[in-house]
């Protein structure tokens, strides 16, 4: 069939942008606060709207997929009722049932687009086997947690973050910067600087919800979610 042209193609590639920036912001914050010795700005806030923001461009690709390849040849006369009343809001599937259970709605998909179909399934089993992202470190399972923090966060909780001291040093001089994290490295004793750096240790700021650092994990949020959607669109959507 001819790839249907999106309706939210571009909210989705504007949103994440948007996402990247305030990341590059967050790292910003994050490096000034650990100079300056002192608690970050907001980070709390900042960290949970990159990743909600992230999380969010998932369920716009969710109902394109739903208004684009299922209404327009479901049988399901309730399901067309439910979304020409816009009472249906379908949440892209992370888990393989969400796609493959008998009468789901992303089911309905196996035997009018044979190929999107293939790419909810692999997704959702890369996920689940806990594979690696090509050509990156990320883990295809973290978007579980992504998922799982954002929807913790909708039941009127924070995104809580931990400071565990001493956990990074941060090397500084007239033309370099840098962070380097103590926690779970192997391998390594000791490391140089040059003349006239200064090195100390400085706190580490971590998710409660997962013990993964902050900044690690918006960059996952952000670049993961822009590899993985950036496929779908392209291969799926005009």
């Amino acid at each position: 069939m001819t790839k249907p042209q999106s309706r939210r193609k571009a909210d989705v590639t504007s949103k994440l942008d948007y996402a990247d920036h305030q990341r590059n912001q967050l790292m910003d914050e994050l490096f000034a606060s650990k100079s300056q010795r002192r608690d970050p700005a907001f980070l709390v806030h900042a960290a949970a709207d990159i990743i909600a923001a992230a999380r969010e461009c998932f369920d716009y690709l969710g109902q394109d997929i739903v208004e684009l390849y299922v209404i327009p040849f479901t049988k399901n006369a309730k399901l067309r009722e439910r979304h020409a009343s816009g009472k249906i809001k379908m949440y892209f599937p992370f888990y393989e049932q969400q796609v493959t259970k008998p009468g789901s709605v992303f089911q309905q998909i196996k035997n009018t687009s044979p190929a999107l179909y293939k790419s909810l399934t692999d997704f959702t089993t890369s996920i689940e086997n806990k594979e690696i992202i090509q050509n990156t470190l990320f883990n295809f399972h973290w978007f579980i947690e992504m998922k799982d923090m954002v929807n913790e966060k909708k039941h009127d909780k924070l995104i809580a973050v931990v400071s565990e001291a001493d956990q990074e040093y941060i090397i500084e001089n007239e033309l370099f910067r840098a962070i380097l994290p103590i926690k779970a490295q192997a391998g390594w004793q000791r490391f140089s600087v040059s003349p006239g750096s200064t090195v100390s240790k400085v706190a580490e700021y971590r998710f409660a919800f997962n013990d993964r650092e902050v900044a690690d994990f918006c960059l996952f949020s952000v670049k993961a979610t822009q590899l993985v959607l950036t496929k779908f669109y392209t291969d799926h959507f005009a």
